[in-house]
């Protein structure tokens, strides 16, 4: 089934000709820090693609950095949301197409919204999700901002 999802992924970047390579991971990457640890970056260039649900019926994603805890109420307010929660994982699944901890920054089942939260070093590359929490891809900020807009 993970695999299923990296293929998917994998199909979506074909498509889109959008150049980044994949890469597959024996350890355990399902924390920020140990991702940043096992692919040599800081962990506030780790990727956390976190799916919001706006008003029990709008769905937001935020792509925040490894190290930076998100805001609920900041993005109630910015978002004009009377209620704000996290997406539960059935959410999650249905919304991007992936499961909580391979859920990459872009190419879902649905069109999210998406916007990234301060705090990503622009010199060094992100790592983010590539449809499971074994596989990874590099990107910079500004690709990834060009890519999501």
């Amino acid at each position: 089934m993970k695999q299923m999802a990296v293929t998917t992924f994998k199909q979506y970047l074909e498509a889109n000709d959008i150049d980044v390579e994949i890469i597959e991971t024996s350890e355990d990457t399902h924390t920020a820090q140990q991702a940043a640890d096992v692919h040599g970056v800081p962990v506030s260039n780790i990727v956390k693609s976190l799916l919001l649900c706006a008003d029990e019926k709008q769905f937001y994603l935020v792509l925040t950095p490894g190290d930076v805890r998100l805001d609920i109420e900041k993005w109630k307010e910015r978002l004009g949301a009377t209620t704000l929660r996290m997406a539960n994982a059935d959410e999650v699944k249905q919304n991007t197409g992936y499961s909580i901890g391979g859920v990459p920054p872009f190419g879902h089942a649905t069109q999210i919204t998406t916007y990234i939260e301060e705090g990503f070093d622009p010199a060094i590359d992100l790592v983010a999700a590539a449809g499971s929490a074994k596989s990874v891809f590099k990107i910079t900020l500004a690709k990834l901002n060009e890519v999501i807009s």
